[in-house]
């Protein structure tokens, strides 16, 4: 079952990140992007290893409801 989820993430995330994102929306801060959208377990996996292999640091995840 897919959930609503809210992840915090350092720094800005350009726009090949956001294109290989698609799907998901976005908020930047001057000191962090925030990605929101709706994922399973497993798309939501399949995003961290994402952004983990891109070097991106995450700070915060939460489910939002």
């Amino acid at each position: 079952m897919a959930e609503h989820f809210e992840i915090r993430v350092r720094g800005f995330l350009g726009p090949l990140m956001r294109m290989a994102l698609r799907g998901l929306r976005f908020r930047t801060m001057p000191a962090h992007s925030t990605i929101l959208g709706r994922l399973s377990d497993r798309d939501l996996e399949r995003l961290l290893t994402s952004l983990d292999d891109s070097g991106v640091e995450v700070v915060c995840l939460s489910r939002v409801r």
